[in-house]
């Protein structure tokens, strides 16, 4: 995982008395005890913790089943924020998430693994690019609030190898072909030029360390000859991979051919 910091210009140090505000503000929507649909937080001394309920939840957890249990409301654990310190002045807010309602109700899909082994093709649960946009939106509300500035976020951006399964896109026309390794959650389509259609897709969990939602395309004169021009290297290994259901050749394909295809 990389480290993301949002740079902003603060208004000015922010200090303990004047998160104080935050601090009672969500200890008034405390999910425990209040049922009004605002109250989604638990405040802590230095910091809180955020959690989501029926109508309001991160992308990607429709279907998820929330209960009460000691809470004023069905809800599920999302994510916290602590605050950061220089000296005596809070320079941000480190947050971070961790959607264990996946791990526990998907769990074909996701794992509560912190390192997940190379051939587990299960998502991890943490920081995904959702839950943190959800987050941030629910602290930064609080904050304005409160009526106090909002330091900037920090946390720990997961990587896309972590977060699910790549598409393999092969695209064609009458005279030309590409491919494109999409992103986890991009649709193909989105990648698909005029004149061009999608021949085949294949998932593979396995291209974190390649280039990304950017057009491949074959260098003919790298090819050695006695390769046929239709018919590229890493085109030809993943049509053999899509009949075998072979997602564990990619690496070593990139590896030897990623330098004869260009941007």
């Amino acid at each position: 995982m990389s480290h993301h910091s949002e740079h902003q210009k603060m208004p000015a140090p922010v200090t303990q008395a004047q998160v104080k505000p935050v601090l009672d503000l969500a200890r008034k929507l405390d999910i425990a005890t209040n049922p009004h649909s605002a109250a989604i937080f638990e405040a802590g001394s230095g910091g809180f913790q955020v959690w989501c309920i029926p109508q309001d939840h991160p992308k990607g957890w429709d279907g998820i089943v929330m209960n009460p249990g000691a809470f004023s409301k069905p809800c599920e654990f999302v994510g916290s924020v602590h605050w950061k310190w220089e000296e005596d002045a809070i320079v941000g807010l480190e947050i971070e998430t961790s959607a264990y309602a996946l791990a526990d109700q998907k769990p074909d899909e996701f794992c509560n693994l912190t390192d997940i082994p190379r051939d587990f093709q299960r998502r991890r649960i943490f920081n995904h690019d959702a839950d943190i946009e959800w987050l941030k939106e629910k602290i930064t509300w609080l904050f304005a609030e409160a009526g106090v500035p909002l330091p900037p976020f920090e946390y720990e951006q997961a990587a896309l190898s972590e977060i699910g399964p790549y598409i393999l896109a092969h695209y064609i026309s009458d005279s030309d072909e590409y491919v494109v390794i999409v992103s986890p959650e991009l649709d193909p389509q989105e990648f698909c030029k005029p004149g061009y259609e999608v021949a085949h897709t294949l998932e593979i969990w396995k291209a974190g360390d390649f280039p990304v939602d950017v057009i491949l395309r074959p260098d003919h004169e790298y090819q050695e000859a006695e390769i046929e021009p239709d018919e590229g290297p890493l085109v030809e290994q993943y049509e053999n991979a899509s009949r075998l259901g072979d997602d564990g050749w990619l690496e070593a394909a990139m590896e030897d051919s990623i330098s004869g295809w260009d941007e």
